[in-house]
């Protein structure tokens, strides 16, 4: 167990973390390009080190207690060139493009100060680029405004601050302080475990009745033409702008989750090497990492092989890394497991100064532990990997596959699906069966429906309900996902599934040419950060589009999209708006606070609903109609 500590990388500052989170700047509609976001991460994920003397941290105390210590590393970080920009008019969306394109200043990052301040945050790549943005832009005239500049100095580094702060209020009523690390992980991960999970559906379902109030309320002061509509349903639903059902359960509850990403670091309690999750965000201040085997949402396949791994990694002799000294090797582990029993891993670690021989060598002694050494009765299926250090502009870490199964195959409602190693898939696949058949019944799909599948992954929303529909046209950005999707279409003999690999916003309006049928559907089920608005503009100038599914694993963040959907006509919103007419919570993530939200969206028809809400309703909307709770009628006017 001690062969761990023999080698830490013979460089005291290494070449490479990851992607600064401190950069991502969507505050204000301002935003930034991924490429420009590329240097040594301040908030980057990893772990405590041993180091070889034993100790975890002693020898890097200097730099712990140094909240800049980041800046003098000999990476790259664009924190050491920032200024700061004064004098903002309100609304400043265009601000990067006059930086960038009109002023030919090549920010590299740029970061609002927070909502309603009129500042904001620019780094540069050199010293050389921020002394002629501080030249070119004081006294700049832009908008009625006019700009100062000084120099700024960098983030502090959150995980130092952190203790420092710690150390200071010395938090003696922490009541965590008295936790094991095992509990600290589980309140981390799952912290709805210790409820039933009665008790836990109500939480959620509270959670999903405030999220749609909001929406009902902000919906209601963006577009005053709903007025009479809101009124109706609140009235009638509690204050709710739509029908909502009741939370549809899980039909498993543990050992669900079907892929995770292990962080690789130090278990403080026992000082070792530990294949697991962190007790908090490096953000938060914490670098430990917790085991797993207690973890009720883990399926027991997937614990025996971060147990395993975590033998392999304490036997190489080669440390965890550590991203406050950016020393070490072991980054983290990916595992992804399927219903048809594959079990694809991904270890990924920064190679430091190791040749490609010593690169080579790790890369063979991890095939060999597992397809012919201790860790062969596990049945993996596919080893991939991944080595990087700092990652560089315009630079991408391709996944190399050094054993087994390109892909992993899952079955879902009777179809068959490729997958990639790093293509989206829901963790639990049995709720996954669920959310796609309420997404079929919600849609109305029938032969003459043709389904637009936004965002469609590997097409697993689409192709499951191909057999309800006449055509389904899917768009993917991920060309992986897109080509995983092209083949499931056609390994499951589906001729009316087409895909198309790009931005949804690029391929809407050739999309709109094929929905010329009176039953057009859309779905999306967009990322955690939403849809780009271009999309939304595209959804809502498709005229065909009747009714939209909407699927959101984040409701609060989500609630954008749901009120562009539903803006007045403009020049900018061209279509009839939407509006919401019913909501699904489904749980997907049992012992957890998440829960995915599916809201039925449906154009807006003033005469059709002046006529249910006066009582008389249309024969098609008469079913709707004797749903309604039973509440005074109003009179339109």
């Amino acid at each position: 167990m001690e062969r761990w500590r023999l080698r830490q990388s013979n460089k005291s500052k290494s070449n490479g973390a990851q992607d600064e989170k401190e950069g991502n700047c969507e505050v204000d509609e301002v935003t930034e390009d991924k490429e420009m976001n590329t240097e040594v991460e301040v908030l980057a994920e990893g772990n405590d080190v041993e180091k070889s003397d034993g100790t975890t941290e002693e020898a890097a105390t200097k730099d712990g207690c140094d909240v800049y210590a980041y800046t003098r590393r000999e990476e790259f970080t664009s924190e050491n060139f920032k200024i700061e920009l004064r004098g903002l008019p309100r609304f400043y969306h265009q601000l990067k493009k006059l930086l960038n394109e009109t002023l030919k200043l090549n920010a590299h990052k740029l970061k609002p100060a927070g909502r309603a301040k009129n500042w904001a945050y620019v780094n540069f790549r050199d010293e050389a680029a921020r002394e002629k943005a501080l030249g070119v832009l004081e006294g700049y005239k832009w908008k009625k405004s006019t700009f100062k500049v000084s120099n700024a100095k960098p983030v502090e580094d959150p995980l130092v601050k952190i203790r420092e702060e710690r150390e200071a209020s010395k938090k003696d009523d922490d009541p965590d302080s008295n936790l094991s690390i095992m509990e600290r992980v589980s309140k981390s991960v799952i912290p709805y475990a210790h409820l039933s999970y009665e008790e836990q559906l109500e939480k959620k379902q509270k959670d999903a009745l405030q999220v749609l109030r909001k929406y009902g309320s902000d919906l209601a002061h963006i577009n005053p033409e709903l007025a009479k509509f809101i009124s109706f349903q609140k009235m009638r639903r509690k204050g709710q702008v739509c029908e909502v059902d009741d939370i549809v359960p899980s039909p498993v509850i543990d050992n669900y989750r079907n892929k995770c990403e292990f962080t690789i670091g130090v278990n403080p309690e026992n000082g070792l090497p530990t294949v697991g999750f962190r007790t908090a965000s490096y953000k938060e201040g914490s670098m430990h990492v917790a085991p797993v085997g207690h973890l009720r949402h883990l399926p027991q396949q997937m614990k025996s092989v971060v147990e395993e791994f975590e033998k392999f990694i304490r036997d190489s002799g080669l440390a965890p890394f550590s991203p406050l000294t950016h020393e070490g090797f072991w980054r983290q582990l990916n595992v992804r497991t399927t219903r048809n029993n594959d079990i694809l891993i991904i270890p990924m670690m920064h190679p430091q100064d190791m040749n490609e021989e010593q690169l080579s060598d790790v890369k063979n002694k991890i095939v060999t532990h597992f397809t012919v050494g201790p860790g062969a009765p596990l049945g993996i299926t596919s080893i991939f990997f991944k080595a990087f250090g700092q990652k560089e502009k315009g630079t991408e870490h391709v996944l190399e596959l050094l054993w087994g199964q390109e892909c992993i195959t899952e079955t879902i409602l009777g179809k068959k699906f490729r997958v990639s190693p790093d293509a989206f898939l829901q963790v639990n696949t049995a709720a996954a069966e669920v959310l796609y058949d309420k997404i079929g019944s919600l849609a109305k799909l029938d032969s003459s429906s043709v389904l637009l599948d936004i965002c469609c992954g590997t097409g697993t929303i689409g192709i499951s309900l191909a057999d309800r529909c006449h055509k389904v046209y899917g768009v993917e950005i991920v060309e992986k996902a897109a080509d995983d999707a092209k083949y499931n279409a056609k390994e499951n003999g589906l001729e009316n599934v087409a895909v198309f690999t790009g931005k949804a916003e690029e391929n809407m309006p050739f999309l709109m040419q094929h929905c010329t049928k009176a039953n057009t559907v859309g779905i999306v089920d967009p990322p955690r950060a939403g849809l780009n608005n271009s999309v939304v503009f595209g959804l809502r100038k498709c005229e065909t589009m009747k009714r939209l599914v909407f699927v959101s694993c984040d409701p609060s963040n989500a609630i954008r999209n749901f009120i562009s959907l539903a803006r007045p006509q403009s020049k900018q919103y061209k279509g009839e708006f939407f509006i919401p007419v019913r909501a699904v919570p489904i749980d997907l993530f049992p012992h957890t606070p998440h829960f995915e939200l599916v809201i039925l969206f449906e154009r807006w028809d003033e005469q059709r609903w002046k006529r249910i809400m006066e009582g008389n309703p249309l024969p098609q909307d008469e079913e709707y109609f004797k749903h309604l709770p039973d509440k005074p009628k109003l009179q339109w006017k």
